[in-house]
């Protein structure tokens, strides 16, 4: 008897030791779901830097995208909250060295769907990004302009 209490408590203690607490699997109170990511759309208008340090304060970083279609959801996104297509602030810029695009989150740049001519920096003044320039348009704007934003953090 003593030696199948024995088992019993190993079997427990080693199932246990493998398999720490599960995390919570949904997003925050008015952030979407994505994937393994939570996004919220912030309309208040703010520099970008503004931009990412609030993102930071809410446990994640600007949005990034790493497809057509994680760059349709947040277009959609934006839609669904003012109804139209303002111009937003997304995680990436090239502040560290012109022409190489980081994103924030640490994450590899690996799609992007310049809108024509760009990135084109112009004045030599424009590094950082913006979705819904005009439409469907990603562009380099200058960092101080004011606009709403969308954050994301990890499940």
């Amino acid at each position: 008897m003593a030696s199948g209490l024995l088992f019993t408590l190993s079997v427990v203690f080693s199932f246990l030791k493998g398999n720490p607490a599960p995390q919570s699997c949904r997003c925050p109170s008015g952030w979407t779901q994505n994937g393994k990511r939570c996004f919220i759309f912030v309309k208040i208008s703010t520099d970008w830097a503004s931009a990412e340090l609030t993102c930071i304060r809410y446990g994640g970083n600007l949005a990034s995208f790493h497809s057509r279609s994680e760059y349709i959801f947040l277009r959609t996104l934006v839609y669904r909250a003012t109804g139209s297509h303002p111009r937003t602030w997304v995680g990436a810029s090239d502040a560290a060295k012109d022409g190489v695009w980081l994103w924030t989150d640490g994450s590899r740049f690996s799609y992007v769907s310049w809108g024509k001519g760009e990135p084109n920096n112009t004045g030599g003044r424009e590094s950082c990004m913006e979705i819904n320039r005009t439409g469907d348009y990603i562009n380099d704007e200058k960092c101080s302009t004011r606009m709403y934003f969308i954050c994301a953090r990890d499940l």
